[in-house]
């Protein structure tokens, strides 16, 4: 073990017993960030407009704050692409993070230098968590290479803007300077299939120890590099590589295909990055949740997604198996902020979590309200149990024909024998994963499920076409409508 590799693992073990001890005091480090952000904020343009100086806990601060939504958060926001200062934070934003809306075009997130500061932590503790875990650290000594959005930043506003990981490409540690990849150069170009292209030329003869990004758009790059180097996987290619990183959706459903991509022995690790903060990571290697990350920068509520219910809890409110939005408070300048995401609590002694979908992507066409972690694991056991290869999919639902639609796009490499049977598995998977659903079916209140099978590079055709295909874009798996 080298010196550098050496004193990183040392540094990784206390980075690793601060965060869980962190863990196990939750509600004392939320609180006290709580009020560390009033306090630091009452003198601002939205702290006198909801008397932070009046607040002395949470219960005032829930009564004071309502919930918003980015589009009700958008007058703030538009003083502050305007140059105004002291709006949301006392102090000054470094950046505005563009992310893709559903109802608001692009959306503009604030972050602050503390905030980044926190992306950049968290994203360090994923190493750490791993070199404590398997008790190695070489991999710092090696390339890595994270497919991300364009480092370029706009500049047409008063702040500047950018992706999330393109911000981030700004800020990585000089410790990992030498190790990063790609180039500024490969990272700027616009088009996807020429980016890849370049990046596939520029890193196949590298030593590479650590892979990160989206599943789908890494999947292109992998193939890619397999087919240029003409090996079997990608630790043939890569001797030294370590780990594969992702976040962004579910992964179950490229877990096998990726491990095949990867070789056998090479962990994938989950995270929970978003704009607005970076929520979770994957601590143990063979684990399918993740922490919660408590003390870094977001202030947690939850608010309960059953029907017939508007509970919202604080972190030691929180129960098991209970599907919950998140609601954010962050040092950046988002105070009770609807994320839209929706999680569940895997455990309590360590609060841990999985990510369950959005509630913005959802059917309920029949009063099923079904979201897309049912939809993905659905997927994810039929066709599994039918030994079907499903390179990508889609569902929606048809309200005259009162049944689902799922576009299917099959891996034309393996034997699909079994594809006249995947409609009714898929029912079957559905209405034990949601009860409304499983009514519907049984009642013949709507009928089984249709199978439409579409040519090779449909969705990426459809997404390159909508400019979503690449980088950051995340793939949506449901809507109302076919695509």
């Amino acid at each position: 073990m080298s010196l550098k590799s050496f004193l990183f693992l040392k540094f990784s073990q206390w980075k690793v017993n601060k965060e869980l001890e962190t863990n196990r005091q939750a509600n004392f480090y939320q609180t006290k960030f709580l009020h560390q952000i009033i306090r630091s904020n009452q003198n601002t343009q939205f702290g006198r407009e909801h008397q932070f100086s009046q607040i002395k806990n949470y219960f005032q601060f829930r009564k004071n704050v309502p919930i918003r939504s980015y589009e009700e958060f958008l007058p703030f926001i538009e003083k502050v692409k305007s140059g105004e200062k002291n709006v949301l934070t006392k102090s000054d934003l470094e950046y505005l993070l563009m992310t893709s809306g559903t109802t608001a075009g692009s959306k503009y997130i604030p972050i602050t230098k503390s905030g980044i500061k926190h992306q950049i932590d968290a994203a360090l503790k994923v190493l750490c968590f791993y070199a404590v875990n398997s008790g190695k650290a070489d991999f710092i000594n090696y390339k890595m290479i994270f497919l991300q959005g364009s480092p370029s930043l706009d500049y047409s506003l008063k702040v500047p803007s950018g992706r999330l990981s393109g911000v981030v490409y700004h800020h990585v540690p000089k410790f990992f300077q030498r190790n990063k990849l790609p180039s500024y150069e490969a990272n700027i170009i616009e088009d996807w299939q020429t980016k890849l292209e370049t990046i596939v030329d520029e890193t196949c003869h590298e030593d590479i120890s650590i892979l990160g990004g989206i599943p789908p758009w890494c999947m292109q790059y992998f193939e890619k590099l397999l087919s240029k180097s003409n090996k079997s996987n990608l630790k043939s290619l890569f001797p030294n590589l370590a780990m594969y990183i992702h976040g962004g959706l579910d992964f179950s459903n490229y877990k096998e295909k990726m491990k095949a991509l990867l070789g056998e022995e090479i962990p994938c690790l989950q995270t929970f990055p978003a704009s607005e903060g970076f929520f979770g990571l994957q601590d143990r290697i063979e684990a399918d949740d993740m922490l919660l990350l408590l003390n870094q920068g977001v202030f947690y509520e939850f608010r309960n997604f059953q029907k017939d219910s508007d509970e919202i809890v604080t972190i030691e409110g929180v129960q098991l198996n209970t599907r919950y939005e998140l609601i954010v408070t962050n040092d950046s300048g988002l105070y009770r902020y609807a994320m839209g995401d929706l999680v569940e609590f895997t455990s309590l002694n360590r609060y841990c979590i999985k990510v369950v979908g959005r509630t913005s992507q959802f059917i309920s066409a029949f009063g099923e309200h079904v979201i897309a972690y049912e939809v993905e694991k659905a997927m994810e056991r039929a066709s599994s149990s039918l030994e079907l290869k499903i390179e990508d999919y889609y569902v929606s639902a048809d309200v005259k024909k009162k049944q689902y639609i799922w576009q299917v796009e099959l891996d034309n490499s393996a034997d699909q024998a079994n594809i006249n049977e995947l409609g009714p598995r898929l029912d079957i998977e559905l209405a034990i994963l949601n009860k409304y659903y499983d009514h519907l079916i049984k009642g013949k209140i709507i009928n089984p499920c249709h199978i439409q099978q579409v040519e090779s590079g449909f969705f990426t055709r459809i997404r390159e076409k909508s400019g979503k295909l690449g980088g950051q874009n995340k793939v949506v798996r449901l809507g109302l409508d076919k695509f």
